[in-house]
Parts: C-alpha cells; structure tokens; sequence
C-alpha cells in the first residue's frame, strides 16, 4: 500500500454501504471496499449551514491488468498507480524484467497469462503482428463483464509487415477482437505517449485533449469513459467497432491531440480508405 507525504495511505478500507451499495463484484465473503482519495473535489453543505464547504472524493480502486509495457502500457501503469488503481503489468518476457518500472510505480511484474486475472479491466498493448502469439484464454480469468482496451495500431511499412485481412477492409480493432476471441474497446491508439503521461487536465480545463472511443458495449464504454476523464481527458464517442476506422493511423483525428469539438470533426471527416503511408508495401 502506499503512502502519501503525510504518511497517511491514501486507499481507505470502508465497510458495505458508506458510500452507497457495494458493487455485484464484492463477494460476501469479503464484504469490505477498497478506496483511493481522488483529485477531485465535491460540494458538500452541512446541515443548518449556509456555506458549502468542498470534500475530496473518494473512488473505488480498480484491478486493472495492462498487457504490454512499452511507451502507451509503460505510460498507463505509471499513470493509473499514480491514481492509486493496483496495476499488474506484463510484457513478452519474464516478469523480473519489469522490475525496475514496478519499483518505480507500485505495480505488480507478472507473466502476461497472468496479468487479467481477477482484472475489472485489461488494456492490450502490444505490436500488431504479436496478437496472433498471445496465450489462448489469456483474457478469460478476468472478472465478468470487465472491458478488454486495446490501443494497438496497424504499422505494415514500418514494423508488423502484411496483415491481409485488415488490408482487405476488416478495421484494426475488430481483427484484434476475432484474433483474441473477446469484444475490445479502442482508445489511447492515437495519442503521443509523452502526452498520454504528462498532459492530463482537470475537466473543464483549457487545453484538455480529447480521446476517442470506439466500442459495441455501451456499458464497457462508460467503464472506459469514465477511466480517460480519470487520466484527464475528454472522452469522445468514436462509434462501433465496425467504424473504429475513423481513428486508425492516417485519418484526421489519429494525431490530432484536439478538444472534443475538435476531435468529433476529425471524427466525420475521416475516409474508410488507408492512405499509401498506411498500406502495405
């Protein structure tokens, strides 16, 4: 667990009920709740009192297994134990080899056929090319009903080579969803990684960029929303899996780093067709 500057943690075990009812994935059996002290601050007007006075809020951590450790997953696991989420990250070696952004963060080195076990939420973040190799059942230890990120992108000149489905028209994201059996949801594939760690902002605040997101399952995409306002960002409906090719690599929006105004234009502009940089050779 890890501690403030105060010296005071800054997760709080707090029993059923304080907060309003524990979710379905609290088991009686451990019927306590983990929170973590947010940034962000709510109103609150005490009784018989004429001022309001502001109360920091208190939000549930959240398991989140990250597959993949290089600049998107490196950058996630630093800001998501930053946010006091418990993160256990992987790549395609030995977890001793993460040893040094584990100590670093907090999180937990383990094997990638590890790393969604027990998860609320899993974030694929590997090359292209390398989905095929991943364990099959990988994804299936974690919690019921928890939503599969995938920020990967489609490099064939300059890293995964021919993928013919993809070139035949199939979307990025839906072949990395038939390739690992699960539904995904797409976000984080077109934002620099610097500014992924560094350029969070406060809602509301000038400059805050936006992030599109694509998914089928409106409830995985609330879970997803609610975690890039989290990070610090808009998030922006980018539509269904079928139409997740309007932030793929060459479109307007892929890049862009725009507000949502900006980032829902760049959103309908967007051609279904790949432009020769994102061709194969």
């Amino acid at each position: 667990m890890r501690l403030s500057a105060s010296g005071r943690s800054w997760r709080q075990w707090v029993g059923p009920g304080a907060f309003g009812p524990a979710p379905s994935r609290c088991s009686t059996a451990h019927p306590l709740r983990l929170f973590r002290r947010s940034g962000r601050l709510a109103h609150h007007t005490g009784v018989g009192r004429r001022n309001t006075r502001r109360m920091p809020v208190l939000l549930p951590v959240m398991r989140i297994g990250i597959i993949g450790a290089g600049h998107i997953g490196g950058s996630l696991t630093r800001r998501l134990t930053a946010l006091g989420h418990e993160v256990q990250v992987a790549n395609s070696r030995a977890p001793e080899t993460l040893t040094e952004l584990a100590e670093e963060t907090g999180a937990t080195p383990v094997w990638a056929r590890d790393a969604a076990k027990d998860a609320d939420l899993v974030i694929l973040s590997i090359p292209q090319k390398n989905v095929p190799d991943l364990e099959p059942g990988i994804f299936a230890s974690r919690k019921d009903g928890a939503p599969i990120i995938e920020t990967n992108n489609y490099y064939p000149q300059q890293r995964d080579g021919l993928i013919a489905a993809i070139e035949d028209g199939q979307t990025e994201s839906a072949w990395v969803s038939e390739q690992i059996g699960q539904p995904v949801v797409k976000v984080f594939n077109g934002i620099f990684w610097k500014f992924l760690l560094e350029r969070g902002k406060s809602a509301g605040e000038e400059g805050r960029i936006a992030l599109p997101i694509a998914g089928d399952d409106a409830a995985a995409k609330v879970i997803v929303s609610d975690l890039v306002d989290e990070l610090g960002f808009d998030p922006v409906d980018g539509g269904t899996i079928a139409e997740s090719w309007r932030q793929q690599p060459g479109t307007p929006v892929y890049g862009q780093h725009g507000s949502a105004d900006e980032t829902r234009a760049a959103l309908e502009e967007a051609s279904p067709e790949r432009t020769a940089d994102w061709k194969a050779a």
